[in-house]
């Protein structure tokens, strides 16, 4: 699945519609952090991480790199 940056921006703007209705300023921060941090996780973990992996050696004992991409 590709990241979802419409579903991730429409987060973020009903966090700030949320934080601008707050009466305690310094509760209201801690509260933002949180729920910043988790629409940022779940945006992430959203993603499709795609590897390429070229490998030497033989069945037991293999090296190699990798080049990944999320997208």
């Amino acid at each position: 699945m590709a990241l979802n940056d419409n579903a991730f921006k429409t987060k973020i703007i009903a966090l700030q519609d949320e934080m601008i209705q707050a009466d305690d300023y310094n509760a209201a921060k801690v509260v933002y952090a949180e729920k910043l941090m988790l629409a940022i996780k779940e945006y992430i973990m959203s993603g499709t991480v795609s590897v390429t992996v070229a490998t030497t050696g033989t069945a037991v004992a293999q090296t190699g790199t990798g080049t990944g991409t999320i997208s």
